[in-house]
């Protein structure tokens, strides 16, 4: 589903999963999307749907610029690209910023959401039903994203 390569690990501590995009060479800067999952973009369905919903909004044409994060990097979005910069790099330094296609990045946050959700319900944490609602919505949204892909 996502065209850069990942690593996925698993944080028993912390009971979240991380996808580590510093592996694709392709992705200049991509830990700042690893590093945004969790800190800009929040674990909680209420957050993420927000999220994933003001970016397919944009997709769609309908709003111009989509801005989020704040915690860790600033994020920008329109139609085509988003980029994320680290607020905590010097104004010189060359690896601050990470530019992603929009669509990539609904598909990472989407995975990422997936995976973390079943992760939180096969430890527990929360209950096998609210994980299955939350997964049944992400796999709608990836059939959305499939069929704005494919037009």
């Amino acid at each position: 589903m996502i065209k850069y390569l990942y690593t996925t690990e698993y944080k028993e501590d912390f009971n979240e999963v991380i996808l580590d995009f510093g592996i694709d060479q392709s992705l200049k800067n991509g830990y700042l999307i690893s590093n945004s999952l969790g800190s800009d973009v929040f674990g909680d369905f209420a957050t993420i749907k927000e999220e994933i919903r003001g970016l397919l909004t944009l997709l769609e044409g309908k709003v111009t610029l989509y801005e989020g994060g704040g915690n860790v990097n600033l994020i920008k979005s329109d139609k085509h690209f988003t980029t994320l910069e680290d607020i905590f790099a010097e104004e010189d330094e060359e690896d601050s910023i990470c530019k992603i296609e929009t669509l990539e990045y609904v598909k990472i946050i989407l995975v990422w959401a997936k995976e973390n959700f079943q992760y939180k319900s096969q430890r527990g944490v929360i209950l096998r039903e609210e994980a299955e609602l939350v997964v049944d919505w992400i796999n709608k949204k990836c059939v959305e994203l499939y069929e704005f892909e494919s037009q």
